[in-house]
């Protein structure tokens, strides 16, 4: 099957769970195609947000299949983004301050590496390193850079497989992969197997707090399963065994959730950990009314911002998008943008130039050696590195162009 419905809470394991929202039917943002007509008819999936009466964790209504996701047509690169690079270089400070590992002694072992862009700021400050990820051409790269990668899933057969070849290790990492993962249960079981006793188990991804509260929509699609919050999470990791040491935010990928975990005889939760929960347990997450309401105001904001994109047509601008990130598909969607509203995208990452949007069949194109004889209408899809964009490309386009971001608030940047 391609893929199989979810009826029961991925993390506690109840039954009781409601919608939340509902996109309906929708194509993989990843699955870029190498020809126009096949974007047309890229396969669609029910996408849509269940929510545990019990726990209060969030998470899809289907699971489509790993495979089809990751294996097969997955070109995600972690390091074209400089944002993300210097996150990653003030995150391996980070966890030398907080777990006090000596690099010369410690060996880290990355979840779902891609092209080795973290752990090759780990390697600069000497420690060993390994990487396991699923997706192919992310996993070559890394290995050219001599970023060692295993090309595979972190199942039980491959973490026996690396703890017998290379021992058991200090740190376990990873960013923005665990709301990927079909099977979590194992995953977090099998991290806490590959970890030393006494070793540290770090690891970010999305915050679902900030989805709700900057109506960050497009950070639904079918390859983030759940969408994590901490007082649930917490409950999941002690049940495996770890003690949790600390609980933080920051702004990467528009916001996410830093849990420091440990590997020790006897599991607690920190006083900063317990003190982060309690006033999580205030927000909207916890508050109905609110989260009864979301869906009609992001829906009604992208409308807004669809009819905004489409204006400048009476103003003779052309009318392109930077940026294609999976998020492009539910956005374009509901700003009820299609292919001959966009001309065409430019993108960064080399491996989807060329290629065309699922649904849309709106090009991929680059933007090098460009000539523009009108003014351009930009719209920034990759709105999380809006600056980094705006300060890429403002010297490149013509006067009286307009750069556009979406989202978390509707931006206009003049030329």
């Amino acid at each position: 099957m391609s893929f199989k419905n979810i009826a029961c809470c991925r993390l506690c394991g109840s039954k009781k769970i409601k919608n939340f929202v509902d996109f309906g039917k929708i194509s993989l943002g990843n699955n870029l195609q190498t020809k126009y007509p096949n974007a047309l008819k890229a396969n669609k999936y029910s996408l849509s947000v269940n929510n545990c009466l019990i726990c209060n964790h969030f998470q899809l209504s289907i699971s489509v299949s790993p495979k089809i996701l990751y294996k097969t047509n997955y070109t995600y690169l972690t390091g074209i983004s400089n944002s993300f690079k210097d996150h990653f270089a003030s995150y391996v400070l980070w966890i030398e301050k907080n777990t006090k590992l000596n690099p010369l002694k410690s060996a880290i072992l990355d979840i779902g590496s891609n092209d080795g862009t973290c752990l090759s700021f780990f390697k600069r400050r000497g420690f060993r390193v390994l990487g396991v990820d699923p997706a192919k051409l992310p996993s070559q790269i890394a290995n050219k850079k001599n970023i060692k990668t295993i090309n595979n899933f972190f199942s039980s057969n491959v973490t026996n497989s690396i703890i017998k070849t290379y021992g058991q290790f200090d740190l376990i990492t990873s960013h923005n992969v665990l709301a990927h993962i079909d099977d979590i249960h194992n995953t977090f079981k099998n991290a806490f197997k590959s970890l030393k006793l006494g070793g540290f188990f770090c690891f970010e991804i999305g915050y679902f707090l900030k989805v709700v509260q900057k109506n960050l929509f497009d950070t639904i699609y079918h390859e983030h399963l759940d969408y994590h919050h901490a007082n649930p999470l917490s409950k999941f990791l002690k049940k495996i065994g770890f003690s949790i040491i600390n609980i933080s935010t920051n702004s990467i990928q528009g916001g996410s959730l830093r849990i420091l975990c440990k590997k020790e005889i006897k599991p607690y939760l920190s006083t900063q950990a317990s003190n982060f929960l309690k006033n999580e347990k205030k927000t909207v997450l916890y508050d109905k009314k609110y989260l009864k309401l979301w869906q009609n105001k992001i829906q009604s904001n992208m409308i807004k911002f669809g009819q905004l994109f489409k204006s400048y047509s009476k103003k003779d601008y052309i009318k392109i998008g930077y940026g294609s990130p999976t998020k492009i598909v539910l956005l374009t969607k509901l700003a009820n943008l299609k292919g001959n509203d966009i001309e065409y995208i430019i993108e960064d990452n080399k491996l989807k130039i060329g290629r065309f949007l699922p649904m849309t069949g709106i090009k991929i194109s680059n933007f090098t050696n460009e000539k523009f004889n009108k003014p351009l209408v930009v719209c920034v899809f990759a709105w999380n590195f809006f600056e980094e964009i705006v300060s890429n490309i403002k010297n490149k386009i013509p006067p009286d162009s307009v750069i556009l971001c979406p989202l978390p608030k509707i931006k206009i940047y003049k030329i």
